[in-house]
C-alpha cells in the first residue's frame, strides 16, 4: 500500500466528513445501497457480470439505484457516497443528494445552494454553477424531430461541429450556435430566471450550453466546475419519480480533491498517559467537544 493512495484517502475521509455535516444541517438523511444488484433496464453505468443464471451489476449510478428501490412517493431528502463503476473493476468516487416529492422550483433551489454550502465549507469558493434546460432545446429543435439525436449528441459532447454536419439551414445552425454558446445571468427562460434571481448568486449561471445526458433528467440541468481543474465538480438535474418531481446531483470527488487545499483544524489537547485517570480527562474533554491526543 503506498503513501499517495493513503493520501488521497485520508483527504477523502475529510472531504466526505464536512459533507455530511452540511447535508446534516440542511436535514437530508444518509442512505447506504449494497454493492451489487441484480441487472435492470433502469440502472445506470455499474459493471456487468453474471453468474451463470443470473445478471447483475457492481455499484450502479446511485439515482438510477436509489430510483429502482423506492416503491412510495414519500418526500425524501437524502445524501450518499458512494464508488460508481462505468463498465470497468475501478471507478469514480461521488458525493451525492436527492430530494424528492418537494416543490419543483424549491428543490432546484435547494440543492444547489447545498452545493454552494458544501464547496464553501470545504473551503472551496472559486467555482461556477451552470444551469441549463433541455426543454429550451426540445423547443428550438421542434421543426427538426429526426435530427434531435444528433444535435443532443452534440450538446452532450460540447461538439458545434457535429451540428456543422447536420443536413440543415444555415439559419438553423445560427439559432442553434446562439444557443449553444448563451451563457448570462439572465435569460429568456421564466423557470431558469426564477432560479437565478431567487439564488443571487454571482457564480450561478444560465448556460443553454449545459445539459446532461443521463437519461432521467427532464428540463433543468447543471453542472458545478472550477478554474482549479478541468473536470466539472460535479452535475446533476430535476427529473420525475412515479409522479413527483424530484432533483439531485452529485459530486466527483476525485475532481473536488483537486481544488481542496485542506481545513485548519482546531488545536488538540495533548494528555499524557497512558492512566486511568489521563483516559477519564481524555473522555471528559471529548465529551465537551474537544479534540484530543493521548500519548502513549
Amino acid at each position: 500500500m503506498n503513501g499517495n493512495w493513503i493520501n488521497q484517502s485520508t483527504s477523502l475521509s475529510t472531504v466526505a466528513r464536512v459533507l455530511r455535516q452540511n447535508y446534516d444541517l440542511w436535514n437530508y438523511r444518509e442512505i447506504l445501497l449494497p454493492a451489487i444488484e441484480e441487472f435492470e433496464d433502469e440502472l445506470d453505468k455499474g459493471t456487468k457480470f453474471t453468474d451463470g443464471m443470473e445478471f447483475y451489476v457492481i455499484k450502479p449510478d446511485i439515482t438510477s439505484q436509489i430510483l429502482a428501490r423506492l416503491t412510495d412517493e414519500k418526500r425524501r431528502k437524502l445524501f450518499y457516497i458512494s464508488e460508481v463503476l462505468d463498465g470497468d473493476t475501478s471507478g469514480n468516487w461521488q458525493f451525492g443528494a436527492e430530494y424528492i416529492g418537494g416543490d419543483d422550483l424549491w428543490m432546484v433551489l435547494e440543492i444547489i445552494s447545498s452545493i454552494i454550502t458544501g464547496l464553501e465549507s470545504l473551503g472551496i469558493k472559486d467555482f461556477f454553477v451552470d444551469v441549463g434546460s433541455k426543454q429550451v432545446w426540445e423547443s428550438a429543435i421542434s421543426d427538426i424531430p429526426d435530427l434531435r439525436e444528433e444535435v443532443f449528441s452534440a450538446l452532450y459532447h460540447r461538439s458545434f461541429d457535429l451540428i456543422d454536419d447536420l443536413d440543415i439551414t444555415e439559419e438553423k445552425k445560427d439559432q442553434i450556435w446562439q444557443l449553444f454558446n448563451y451563457r448570462d445571468k439572465r435569460c429568456s427562460y421564466d423557470r431558469l430566471n426564477k432560479i437565478l434571481k431567487n439564488l443571487d448568486d454571482e457564480r450561478v449561471f444560465a448556460d443553454f450550453g449545459t445539459v446532461r445526458g443521463m437519461p432521467y433528467y427532464e428540463d433543468l440541468t447543471f453542472e458545478i466546475y472550477s478554474p482549479g481543474t478541468g473536470s466539472p465538480l460535479g452535475y446533476g438535474g430535476e427529473y420525475t419519480f412515479f409522479d413527483s418531481d424530484a432533483c439531485g446531483f452529485a459530486f466527483n470527488l476525485e475532481s473536488v480533491l483537486e481544488v481542496f487545499t485542506g481545513l485548519e483544524r482546531m488545536e488538540r489537547k495533548k494528555i499524557g498517559g497512558p492512566t486511568k485517570e489521563k483516559l477519564t480527562e481524555a473522555k471528559n474533554r471529548i465529551e465537551s467537544g474537544v479534540p484530543v491526543e493521548v500519548e502513549s
